[in-house]
């Protein structure tokens, strides 16, 4: 018997062979569409889209951290702003060698950018002849807060370190590199004066390098770890009066002798030494009955305590 596909039955091999049957010419232009759809998307995608940016490495950062100087204290003496802020030709001479000592090196005896440093720089020194682009403007003013301050991100560090009457020599030198200078106004100056205290000098206080401070703080801890634990060894094993008297009123030993180590440069006298227990006992290691002790008692507890911790 045979069999026949009726005409409205789907034969679907049929179909999959030629699909233009199904949709007639419109399939192409649907297929078209999708490709053009497809290339648009494609040539739209950025770097990042395509995954074509190389990887970057990035240097271990903290290689790069450099440590602050050794400053020993020193006082900025004052410094009349309105008058140094005006150049004449004491300041440019000064100024001169200044610039000798401490600029040429990155910026070339003759202010151009080119010293013999500047090679290794980036971004490289100012040319001091040009005047378009400063970073905080070649005012005098604004010379002075790049001293005061540095340029993060480049290689001008801060001159703080000079003098302020030093630092205004050096910026009337440099801007004799280049005519038609921008003027300061009166209030130009003041401002700069009130900014920086500059009328009245300072105290600056002297700073340490942070490892040798964090070598310091370390050396200290141990060094007070064992005399606290010195200390608590020979309390348990006195018979003396004020270790009779300190067992009695405390509640941890080792808090009694971390608070007095921690506090024997503070702790001058009995009344010292009761505001500091009575301020907070628990804290300090002692009995909430501590404060009833007679003037006696906590006079021979004080010279006990700090008897050992000293």
């Amino acid at each position: 018997m045979n069999r026949h596909h009726s005409n409205d039955e789907i034969d679907w091999k049929d179909l999959k062979r030629k699909p233009e049957k199904l949709f007639g010419f419109s399939y192409f232009y649907v297929l078209a569409v999708l490709v053009g759809i497809g290339l648009l998307y494609i040539s739209n995608l950025n770097s990042i889209g395509r995954n074509a940016v190389n990887p970057t490495v990035f240097p271990d950062s903290a290689a790069r951290i450099s440590d602050i100087p050794l400053q020993s204290p020193r006082i900025i003496p004052p410094v009349d702003v309105l008058k140094a802020g005006f150049s004449s030709p004491e300041l440019i001479k000064q100024g001169r060698d200044l610039f000798k000592a401490n600029c040429s090196s990155c910026h070339g005896d003759n202010g151009a950018g080119e010293g013999l440093s500047a090679a290794m720089l980036n971004p490289k020194p100012r040319n001091f002849h040009i005047l378009k682009d400063w970073k905080n403007g070649s005012k005098v003013t604004q010379m002075y807060k790049t001293l005061e301050e540095g340029i993060p991100g480049s290689g001008m560090a801060s001159y703080n370190y000079l003098p302020p009457a030093d630092r205004f020599a050096l910026i009337h030198y440099i801007r004799t590199f280049a005519n038609n200078q921008p003027a300061d106004s009166i209030g130009d100056l003041k401002a700069l004066d009130a900014a920086y205290q500059l009328a009245q000098g300072m105290n600056v206080a002297g700073q340490i390098p942070i490892k040798k401070a964090l070598r310091l703080v370390v050396n200290e801890n141990i060094a007070g770890a064992e005399l606290v634990h010195k200390s608590v060894s020979q309390l348990n094993g006195s018979q003396d009066p004020g270790a009779v008297l300190l067992k009695r009123v405390m509640v941890d030993e080792q808090r009694v002798m971390k608070s007095a180590v921690s506090l024997k440069d503070r702790v001058r006298s009995v009344d010292d030494f009761i505001k500091m227990v009575t301020a907070d006992p628990l804290h300090s290691g002692f009995k909430a009955s501590v404060i009833r002790l007679s003037p006696d008692e906590w006079n021979r507890l004080y010279h006990y305590v700090f008897s050992v911790v000293r």
